[in-house]
């Protein structure tokens, strides 16, 4: 019975932050919590139901749910790895080789040389300095792993949504970049949401916000309004913010054309710029 007490309340602090602030990190830590806990819950109940025959089915559920808890938890060493190798390769190859330039790249090696040969070494040596190194070393990756298993996890909380959201009354869709005057596929999946949204938020006031930046005829916001007329979005309730050059005033800018302040605001963007919330709601608190 006691098993099942701390995956409870993980499960509950996690429901506590979606329901309150589940643009926070915390979101991600309660989540990743909750998976550790699932993890070891199911792998004590696996080994509690070793002598019982006639649960064979349920030590297969709790091993192959035990095995799913721990790969996912291993996985974020190795996507760290992974990940700072790969920008590493393509900083060199975009920007050319320079100390800064190389230490994504070498961070990324040392991150995979610590997940598989150094271990090994430092078994061969047997000497308490290099032994300390190493545990220094893997704390270190473990912390980074840890911070990017957060990430990713506070991300995926934030994509899933129950339900449509009801009594919207401006809906901002962040612009991103156009090349000339023409809006490219990225920033059309934005305004599409947008329009979908305006569509079910009958009262909602579309907000497109992007100035003028390098390489860029029109301003972004001007662009983006015409895409959205072109596809469909209502003309009463579509405007443009032309002024802004970053995501802080992408906000502050939009607030300002806000039909109302106080109401419930929606913002559209890439999933990966959902934990930039707090951000956001800086820059519409220094406007209001």
């Amino acid at each position: 019975m006691f098993l099942w007490v701390p995956q409870l309340c993980a499960l509950a602090f996690l429901a506590l932050i979606v329901r309150f602030d589940r643009r926070s990190l915390w979101s991600g830590f309660a989540l990743f919590v909750l998976i550790m806990t699932v993890g070891v819950t199911a792998a004590c109940l696996f080994v509690d139901t070793m002598d019982l025959v006639p649960s064979q089915w349920i030590r297969t559920v709790m091993l192959w749910i035990g095995l799913l808890a721990a790969a996912v938890i291993a996985a974020f060493p190795v996507l760290l790895g992974v990940f700072l190798t790969a920008e590493g390769c393509r900083l060199l190859r975009r920007e050319g080789v320079s100390p800064a330039n190389c230490l994504s790249l070498a961070a990324g090696l040392f991150v995979l040389l610590d997940l598989t040969l150094i271990p090994y070494l430092a078994s061969l040596v047997r000497n308490a300095a290099v032994t300390w190194l190493f545990a220094l070393a893997s704390a270190c990756v473990l912390f980074f792993s840890a911070q990017l298993a957060i990430y990713c996890l506070s991300a995926f909380v934030n994509l899933v949504h129950v339900g449509k959201p009801r009594g919207l009354r401006q809906i901002v869709v962040l612009g991103s970049g156009i090349f000339g005057t023409a809006v490219p596929p990225l920033l059309g999946n934005r305004i599409r949401k947008g329009i979908q949204l305006q569509h079910d938020a009958p009262h909602a006031m579309l907000i497109l916000s992007g100035g003028q930046g390098p390489g860029e005829d029109i301003p972004e916001g001007r662009a983006m309004m015409a895409w959205a007329l072109e596809h469909g979005a209502d003309p009463s309730r579509t405007i443009a913010e032309e002024r802004s050059r970053s995501t802080e005033e992408n906000l502050a800018y939009s607030a300002r054309l806000f039909p109302d302040p106080t109401g419930k605001t929606a913002i559209v963007s890439t999933r990966y710029h959902v934990l930039l919330a707090p951000l956001w709601l800086t820059a519409l608190a220094d406007v209001a």
